[in-house]
């Protein structure tokens, strides 16, 4: 059994110092194909099968996946401490308090990184929401970091579907972070529409159908790749895009995109000589930001633009003449001269004059 143990278990030695885990072993019960219910301690896995002792501290019997009951990742593994232990960090998330959040969320996959291999395991999702709580807080470069692990792997192979396109988008970020601009802005390209026909005449492509906080994460991230390359026009039509669309959904990123645009249009040579069109749109979004989050969070220097913008009013319309031949009100006399006398008979042979082609009805 040593032997087995040693041959199927020896990827775990390639696991970064970081990953290694503090528990040993964690209580489970499964659900066997044959062999009823046991309940036990889960000592270590991989993709074969799981490390499983019916005793703390006991000898581990190799069960593979398959003597457990369930397709694909939905084998009946009751893992019974999952509620426990990740209930303070899904706390501290659920508060915004990202940064503890990660702490939090990373102790648990550390600690619990021989539960790795194992299907619908939650060291696996607690590495997934250190990530997430990781990005929240802006921590891009620590980001790029875990995702290098090789743990973090599991979380597109071992969680279940509604995990993945969710770690695509963290990926996307990594490269943010690791000021990989050209590797994002390649990943960037398979999001956006081919540019033919008249989507030529566009300043930037246009993305695929994709969920509004999708294009708001993308629209965020190809502004950076615009700011890069000094395409600051570009950048700012995508961090407008941005706070439009993550308005509402992604108040976090809505206030990252508005700080990016304020500071692109502060830098505007117009701005500094005083072009009304050029204030008006920064007091627009400075107001804004202000309404939204507080003038205080602004820097010092962009609060004095935090005011309403004064909105020309368009000149009233000049009354229009009445058109010829248009009725007189009801009940107005007709002069004199126009009058007819009562039962006054048509000279006879008087021709009719032409009648005249009808007004057409205004729209």
């Amino acid at each position: 059994m040593k032997t087995i143990t040693l041959t199927l278990f020896s990827g775990l030695a390639l696991l970064p110092a970081a990953l290694i885990g503090q528990v040993r072993e964690t209580p489970v019960t499964l659900g066997l194909v044959e062999g009823g219910n046991p309940q036990g301690y889960i000592q270590n896995s991989n993709n074969q099968g799981i490390l499983f002792a019916t005793t703390q501290g006991g000898q581990g019997q190799l069960v593979p996946f398959e003597r457990i009951r369930g397709e694909g990742l939905d084998k009946l593994i009751r893992y019974e401490e999952r509620n426990e232990v990740l209930g303070t960090p899904r706390a501290l998330f659920a508060a915004g308090k990202y940064d503890e959040a990660a702490t939090a969320f990373g102790k648990v996959a550390q600690d619990y990184a021989i539960l790795y291999s194992a299907p619908q395991n939650f060291a696996s999702e607690a590495l997934f929401y250190q990530m997430e709580s990781v990005k929240r807080a802006g921590k891009y470069s620590l980001l790029a970091s875990l995702v290098k692990f090789p743990a973090s792997a599991t979380i597109g192979t071992k969680l279940v579907e509604s995990y993945k396109r969710p770690f695509e988008f963290i990926k996307l970020w990594s490269l943010f972070g690791a000021n990989d601009i050209a590797g994002l802005k390649a990943a960037l390209e398979a999001y956006e529409e081919p540019v033919t026909g008249q989507a030529k005449l566009l300043k930037s492509p246009n993305f695929k159908q994709l969920p509004s906080k999708e294009i708001a994460q993308l629209s965020f991230l190809r502004a950076k790749v615009y700011e890069s390359e000094g395409a600051r026009d570009k950048a700012l039509e995508d961090y407008y895009r941005t706070f439009t669309l993550a308005n509402g959904n992604d108040i976090l990123l809505s206030k990252l995109a508005m700080g990016a645009a304020m500071l692109i249009q502060k830098e505007d040579p117009l701005l500094a000589s005083g072009n009304a069109a050029a204030l008006t749109q920064m007091q627009s979004i400075a107001y804004v930001f202000s309404k939204r989050f507080g003038k205080e969070t602004m820097p010092a220097d962009f609060q004095a633009y935090a005011v309403k913008p004064a909105v020309a009013k368009p000149a009233p319309a000049a009354e229009e003449a009445k058109p010829e031949g248009e009725a007189k009100p009801e009940g107005e006399a007709k002069p004199e001269s126009e009058a007819k006398p009562e039962g006054e008979a048509k000279p006879e042979g008087e021709a009719k004059p032409a009648e005249a082609p009808a007004e057409p009805k205004a729209e």
